[in-house]
């Protein structure tokens, strides 16, 4: 009886050992790489050039927009960004005035030239002096949300940032350029924005005390793209 009780023991065992469930592991490794897209794209106006004719474009000046002297669409530049994060963009001349090519001694002070800055893409623009007041994915303090026109500045000067409203995280200026659409309509001489946040030159190129003589003046202005932290 003991040796039959022992044989039906193993058998047991063995059962149990053999009837354990058989299983494979593998692993496949799944990475997410998220790499910086960053893109500033000038589509038109790339190279922008005032040209007087007239004593009304002396006194009046000249502009993209319906006012003053001469008007047009060659005074326009059309640009987008694109973004994978949040962003801020630097602009401004490389020097600290206009100088002349044919003799550089020759200078114009860079507040005779301005411009409007719009918004044609899905983001807007913060409209108060005060960054992240309301629901907007665009802060511009220069033209006070592309409300006011803005004399043009030496580099480096911060045109356009992230609105930053607290706990606003979905409405980041991150986007690509159906988001981030601008115009800046170009100016010279036409003596706006008195009293707004960045003025232009109030006196007429006409009238000005030291009187710019005839000759070509050129300032590169620099744009600059970065993330905004």
């Amino acid at each position: 009886m003991r040796k039959i009780n022992f044989f039906a023991v193993m058998l047991l065992c063995s059962a149990t050992v053999f009837g354990q469930a058989v299983k494979d592991r593998n692993v496949i490794p799944v990475a997410v790489n998220l790499n910086q897209v960053m893109r500033m794209t000038i589509t038109n106006g790339g190279n922008i050039e005032f040209v007087f004719n007239t004593i009304n474009d002396y006194k009046n000046g000249i502009s993209a927009d319906a006012i003053g002297g001469t008007t047009g669409v060659m005074y326009e530049t059309n640009f987008t960004v694109s973004s994978s994060t949040r962003w801020k963009l630097t602009y401004g001349s490389e020097t600290a005035d206009f100088q002349g090519t044919d003799d550089p001694s020759h200078i114009l002070s860079l507040d005779n030239v301005g411009f409007a800055l719009s918004k044609s893409g899905n983001h807007s623009f913060e409209t108060t002096t005060t960054k992240g007041t309301s629901a907007a994915e665009l802060y511009s303090h220069p033209t006070k949300g592309g409300q006011e026109v803005a004399a043009l500045q030496a580099y480096p000067t911060l045109l356009i940032e992230d609105n930053n409203k607290p706990g606003s995280a979905a409405l980041s200026d991150a986007g690509d350029a159906s988001d981030n659409s601008f115009k800046m309509s170009w100016r010279v001489g036409t003596k706006e924005s008195q009293g707004k946040t960045t003025p232009m030159n109030s006196v007429a190129i006409i009238d000005q005390t030291t009187s710019p003589s005839p000759d070509r003046y050129v300032a590169s202005v620099v744009f600059d793209l970065e993330m905004d932290n």
